[in-house]
């Protein structure tokens, strides 16, 4: 039995296909409904054509659901020909077939056209694992289609993320404290990511031992929550103790600037 989906990703297809290539992508897009576990405890890092590994499969992050092989492939993957496809002709001792093939394209008023299409197989449960799938990448899609929209904040999260710990490393803490206050900065538009940079603040204030600070980032996770939820968020605000919690400031122009220049479509 087949499924076949299609969306709109608001993203440059060249952005758009190197992210499908990374299994960091597919575990952000299945989350919450499946996890995936390497079972030899290798990174799980990227897909490449002809590349085989054996995942434990956990149902809404928990619930043990036997182990799949992802087996890939790439096609028209090289220069600038389109569309470009990725395959996983997967399998497990429960589904005997699982053929999936992502279709990349760009869309001609711009982003990409995004396609999943699944064929499936697994004796007399086969419409039943047919009846997930159709779930699985309608939920897959929408994840997509949310990613999207902050891909590029994520971008630079990350970038002020590794300057945050190479600070560290380099027991630099007056700049360690200017890139955290930077990832909060974008992150505030973003429950989750804003509220991991509080959690990062917080981890880095009880590693200096900053009893205020502590408190006051304590307080700021209490709060983020409901600024989200009322769409009262102070722009631009550092995220530390140091500043009220309420009051914008002036984002940094080349935050914003950087913002701008990511592979988002305008």
């Amino acid at each position: 039995m087949k499924v076949s989906r299609s969306t709109h990703i608001a993203l440059k297809p060249e952005t758009v296909w190197a992210e499908v290539q990374k299994a960091g992508l597919l575990q952000h897009i299945a989350w919450p409904l499946v996890r995936f576990i390497p079972v030899d405890d290798a990174a799980f890092e990227s897909f490449r054509p002809g590349g085989r590994c054996e995942v434990k499969l956990r149902l809404f992050g928990i619930i043990p659901f036997g182990t799949q092989w992802i087996v890939t492939s790439m096609h028209d993957a090289d220069g600038t020909d389109w569309p470009k496809r990725l395959r996983d002709n997967g399998h497990s001792a429960l589904i005997s077939r699982w053929d999936h093939w992502i279709t990349v394209m760009p869309e001609p008023n711009g982003g990409t056209h995004y396609s999943d299409e699944v064929e499936v197989s697994a004796g007399a449960l086969t419409p039943f694992i047919w009846a997930f799938a159709q779930i699985f990448y309608w939920h897959r899609q929408r994840r997509w289609r949310g990613l999207a929209n902050s891909f590029a904040a994520r971008r630079v999260i990350a970038d002020e993320m590794a300057a945050y710990r190479s600070a560290l490393e380099e027991g630099d803490e007056d700049r360690a404290w200017h890139h955290l206050e930077r990832v909060h900065i974008v992150s505030q538009p973003y429950l989750g990511p804003h509220l991991a940079s509080h959690g990062a603040m917080l981890g880095f204030a009880i590693r200096r031992r900053d009893w205020s600070e502590m408190l006051g980032q304590v307080i700021r996770i209490l709060l983020a929550p409901l600024g989200s939820l009322t769409g009262r968020l102070p722009v631009g605000n550092s995220g530390r103790s140091n500043v009220s919690a309420f009051a914008p400031m002036p984002i940094p122009p080349d935050l914003a600037e950087a913002l701008r220049q990511q592979e988002l479509i305008s």
